[in-house]
């Protein structure tokens, strides 16, 4: 097993409560974390803090102890990994959520360097995962 794809899986265990290991370990300190140019928390993050401050933004959006992570794929290639999941959860409001995603990782030196995170942002305007509550 390639030392990138033992990293992304790791990173994964992390982020489903499978190791007890926090996702910030995983992480480069420069960091630079992409998200699609509709999707509202805006981006490029750079930097460990920055990135870690996205992260939680989204921390309401979602009842935390109903996530379910599917991983449908993980191909790696050299210091390139690409992870393909359905993510399913209750929203805030108790509506589900599911929605598949595509990440695209760069590594170096044992850490993830670059993330390219894609989902179907149509999807997330339709169920209104950003409206202002009521």
């Amino acid at each position: 097993m390639s030392n990138n794809r033992h990293l992304i899986e790791q990173y994964f265990a992390s982020l489903t409560g499978q190791s007890d290991t926090p996702i910030s370990d995983h992480f480069a300190d420069d960091i630079v974390w992409h998200l699609p140019p509709a999707h509202p928390f805006g981006g490029p993050f750079i930097g460990l803090n920055a990135v870690l401050e996205m992260l939680g933004q989204g921390s309401h959006l979602f009842r935390f102890e109903t996530i379910a992570i599917d991983r449908r794929a993980l191909i790696v290639e050299d210091d390139n990994a690409a992870v393909h999941f359905i993510l399913k959860a209750k929203m805030h409001d108790n509506r589900d959520y599911c929605n598949e995603y595509l990440f695209r990782f760069q590594c170096q030196d044992g850490k993830i360097s670059q993330v390219w995170e894609c989902m179907d942002t149509y999807y997330q305007y339709t169920v209104g995962m950003f409206d202002t509550p009521k």
